[in-house]
């Protein structure tokens, strides 16, 4: 009998610990991986991030070439030397912006060197960017005429008749820390490092500048990562300058790759901050795995000094005590050895109590521990959502201050000239041939004038503030379809004044409309220059909570594997769409693309509408 109390003593205890033990590691488990994947997501946001930042600059060079008068045959360089300077500002070119020649010789740069006519530039970048006809996005490259360590951007210019004739390009000098701004601005912990890498491993961009154009303690396997091209989540050593080789440390390691160039985001954090909260779990388990067991332990020892058998009343109890019945004590008869047995077996069943209290507050803690660690991974994810939200208002004010600037002053000297124009031509008779070139000037003046107003326009259309969200919409059909030849339609279903009236704001409401306007926008100029279509049509749903809206062309279609690959000439979607992705998921909205080779392509917005 004596045997089997302890055995029924140690088991119970066992099973308690056993439980403890899987809850424990559940918990460690799920805030491990919870902690992985969210350090996963800071790197591909962040490249995201540095994608369209890299788009956005390399589209400057191709204006370069769209600008309508550059020309490189000829001998008047004033129209190239202008459009450099405008590349060259609010870009991340912070070396220079050039042109270059099908031989990598220098025709043209910003600001000025005495570097015209030189091959400055390796040849193979030059040949491929001309024979690709898509941006070239270089490694760290050290000039051989300055010995300057820079990285380059590249991309193919025609003349008129759609013939390769050089490279524009630009200069990205990584000590120039610009890069580095966008990543040190982005809120992480005192020990995280985060870095931008080249397919070498070289590190470009880094909140820790020192770091800047080395090749880090790892970079054989960073190229492997940059090679792939695939996000991943390891760990990985680092070894401490001077020490032992004992003294080597661990690091968490969350890589993503570009899509528009071959580079890679790495966040980097030690070890031991990434996992403090669930060595701590498995520490206070361990401490109370061996309190439970020494307590155990001794009472296990109190009654094997007794060797009075128990009674009925004793086995009765320790059948409670078996159950869970801890709250019923034991009655204690006489003084003798039965009377001092049952006094242990009363002593062991509060000491059990308390152990299951402690258990149950320990638990408790536990869940607070995690409650908490749940709520530091929420506000991570509001702040990365934040910073989004940022960069997409920063977008749009750029894009008034932009169609203010163009209105106030592009537009209002280009009147002024005209209504001088009008006032010298005025003073010539007819025949003059004089009065006839002014009035070619008039008209050259007019059809700038004209551009400028749509710039406007497509910057921001004033029909959007003034009329609404559908008659925006339509105005970028007829726009973009209807001049095109191709036929198009708009469906609605619904009332709209009525859905803007149960809204939670204005404001609320006119940032849902932006935010529709700019993927109808995005995806109806897409399809006006690649899918080929005969006819498109557009259908908006005004429901009681919420708008659809879908965009259906019935062009030659695409493999929609390829809208999150490289940047290519033949896609009608692609990052741009990917973008308004990220703008209607900050309010809780979805963004579908459906397309086949041949089938044409059906895109489709769901935004709910706070009431």
């Amino acid at each position: 009998m004596q045997k089997r109390i302890i055995f029924l003593l140690f088991l119970n205890v066992g099973v308690i610990l056993v439980s403890l033990g899987i809850i424990s590691h559940l918990s460690v488990t799920a805030s491990i991986e919870r902690s992985l994947e969210n350090r996963l997501m800071l790197a591909n946001i962040i490249g995201r991030y540095i994608d369209y930042v890299i788009e956005s600059n390399v589209k400057r060079l191709y204006d370069i070439s769209l600008s309508g008068k550059v020309d490189l045959e000829d001998n008047d360089w004033e129209p190239e030397r202008k459009a450099l300077k405008t590349a060259m500002e609010y870009s991340i070119f912070t070396g220079r912006i050039f042109l270059l020649d099908r031989q990598g010789r220098v025709l043209l740069s910003y600001p000025h060197r005495e570097e015209v006519g030189v091959d400055t530039f390796s040849l193979p970048y030059v040949r491929k960017a001309t024979a690709d006809l898509k941006p070239v996005i270089t490694d760290v490259h050290t000039l051989p005429t300055t010995q300057r360590s820079l990285v380059l951007a590249l991309v193919p210019m025609k003349n008129k008749d759609g013939e390769v004739v050089g490279v524009a390009g630009g200069e990205i000098d990584p000590t120039n820390y610009m890069l580095s701004q966008l990543i040190a601005a982005i809120p992480t912990g005192h020990d995280t490092i985060i870095e931008l890498v080249d397919s070498q491993g070289v590190i470009i961009a880094s909140n820790d500048p020192r770091r800047i154009l080395t090749c880090g303690d790892r970079y054989q396997f960073l190229k492997g990562l940059v090679t792939e091209r695939k996000g991943s989540v390891q760990n990985c050593h680092r070894c401490k300058e001077g020490a032992p080789k004992s003294g080597r440390e661990r690091d968490m390691l969350a890589f993503a790759p570009l899509s528009m160039a071959p580079w890679g985001v790495i966040v980097r954090d030690p070890q031991d901050s990434v996992f403090s909260p669930s060595s701590s779990l498995r520490k206070g388990f361990l401490l109370l795995s061996a309190v439970a067991i020494l307590t155990t332990l001794l009472l296990a020892m109190g009654l094997s000094k007794g060797i009075v058998r128990p009674v009925q009343s004793l086995i009765g109890a320790t059948r409670r005590i078996a159950s869970g019945n801890l709250n019923d004590p034991i009655e204690v008869q006489g003084k003798d050895e039965i009377g001092t047995l049952g006094k242990s077996f009363d002593e062991m069943r509060m000491k059990l109590a308390e152990s299951l209290a402690s258990i149950q507050r320990y638990s408790t803690g536990l869940e607070g521990m995690v409650a908490e660690r749940t709520g530091e991974l929420r506000q991570s994810r509001e702040k990365l959502a934040a910073l989004l939200q940022g960069i997409i208002t920063a977008e749009e004010e750029e894009r008034k201050r932009i169609a203010r600037e163009l209105h106030d002053d592009t537009s209002q000297s280009l009147n002024a000239a005209l209504i001088s124009l009008d006032s010298i031509v005025a003073h010539f008779p007819t025949y003059d041939p004089i009065r006839k070139q002014l009035l070619q000037i008039r008209e050259q003046c007019m059809a700038m004038l004209m551009g400028v107003h749509q710039m406007i326009k497509d910057l921001r259309p004033p029909i959007l503030d003034d009329l609404g969200l559908e008659s925006a919409i339509k105005w970028v059909l007829e726009k973009h379809i209807g001049e095109r030849g191709i036929r198009y339609g708009f469906e609605t279903t619904g009332n709209s004044e009525e859905l803007k009236a149960r809204a939670r704001s204005p404001v609320d409401f006119a940032r849902l409309e932006l935010v529709l306007f700019r993927i109808a926008q995005e995806g109806i100029i897409n399809i006006s220059k690649h899918a080929d279509a005969g006819n498109v049509t557009v259908s908006m749903v005004f429901g009681e909570s919420a708008i659809d809206m879908e965009i259906r062309d019935d062009g030659k279609g695409f493999d929609t594997e390829s809208m999150y690959g490289a940047f290519r000439k033949d896609h009608h979607v692609g990052l741009g769409l990917i973008g308004m992705g990220e703008r209607i998921s900050l309010l809780d909205g979805t963004l579908t693309v459906r397309s086949e080779p041949g089938q044409g392509t059906r895109i489709s917005a769901h935004v709910p509408v706070p009431a």
